[in-house]
Order: structure tokens, then sequence, then C-alpha cells
């Protein structure tokens, strides 16, 4: 409830007053961990490493997995031609060596896709971290560590800079 001044205007009672010291204090904790997240930039290169990385992985991984069903297909092939056509036995089994060559073949190209993948996710990670002036990695390193050091202190801080506004709005208000 709110106190009625001689002014017309309404005070906050002392409960009021700490349930938005509370609120400003949790809002203002979400603020700083946010603010946190947002500059640690070596996180955000790594995990954005990590996705390319995986997807160059599981690009391979379809590929050698096409590959060795290519090769289990066109063994198949290879023996039901022979099952079939047993007049033209030599022949079928030319058709299925071929046919394994070519599946080999897919295989060892599905596996050198999957390696070029993998290096052209590892030299993007290099080039972002290449292309990071140092200065930048540098203070980003220096003002996480000084955070996460003093945050006891930067949360105090805040927590008295949130109250003092807190203070200053009631008081302009009356």
């Amino acid at each position: 409830m709110t106190d009625q001044t001689g002014n017309g205007r309404q005070t906050p009672t002392a409960e009021e007053l700490r349930a938005q010291v509370e609120g400003t204090r949790e809002e203002l904790g979400r603020t700083v961990e946010a603010l946190a997240a947002k500059t640690d930039i070596k996180a955000q290169v790594q995990q954005r490493t990590t996705a390319v990385k995986e997807k160059a992985a599981e690009v391979g991984h379809r590929a050698q997995d096409k590959a060795a069903h290519a090769k289990d297909r066109a063994a198949e092939v290879g023996h039901r031609a022979q099952d079939k056509a047993t007049h033209a036995k030599d022949r079928a089994a030319e058709v299925g060596h071929r046919a394994q060559d070519k599946a080999t073949h897919a295989k060892d190209r599905a596996a050198e896709v999957g390696h070029r993948a993998q290096d052209k996710a590892t030299h993007a990670l290099e080039t972002a971290r290449d292309k990071t002036p140092e200065p930048l990695r540098e203070k980003t390193t220096e003002a996480a560590s000084a955070v996460n050091r003093h945050r006891g202190l930067v949360l105090g801080g805040a927590a008295a800079l949130t109250l003092a506004f807190v203070l200053w709005r009631g008081t302009t208000k009356r």
C-alpha cells in the first residue's frame, strides 16, 4: 500500500521499495550475465568451429555411408548376374568386379570429400582466429577475466547503482 502525502503524490512503502529493489537486482543479474556471454568471443568462435566440424563430419559420414551402400549394392548386382546367367558366368563375374572397383573408387572419393570438408572447417577457424585483431582478443580476455575475478564487486556495484537509481526515482516522483 502507498501513503498519501499532502501534495497529492503517493510514496511507496518500505515493502514496495524492497520488492522494486529485488526485481531490479534480478534484472541487473540477468543483464550482467548476458553481457558477459556476449564478450566471450573465444567461446563463440569455439561454438561455431565445433558446429562447422560437426557438420563436416556429418557430411563425411553420409558420403561414406552412401559409398558403402553403393558398394554393397554393386556386389549384390554382381552376384545376381552370376546366379541368373549361368551360361554367361565369366561375363557376370567381370561386371561384378567392375562394379566393386567403382564402389571402392566411390568410397575413396567420399572419404576424400570428407577430409576436404574437415580441412575447410579447420581453415575457417584459423582464418577467423587470424582476422580477429590481437588487441581485441587480449582486451576481451582481460575484460572477461576481470569480471570473473571481481564478480562480487561488479554485482555489488551494480546493485548499489540500482538502489541509488530506485531511490532517486522515488524522490523525484514526489
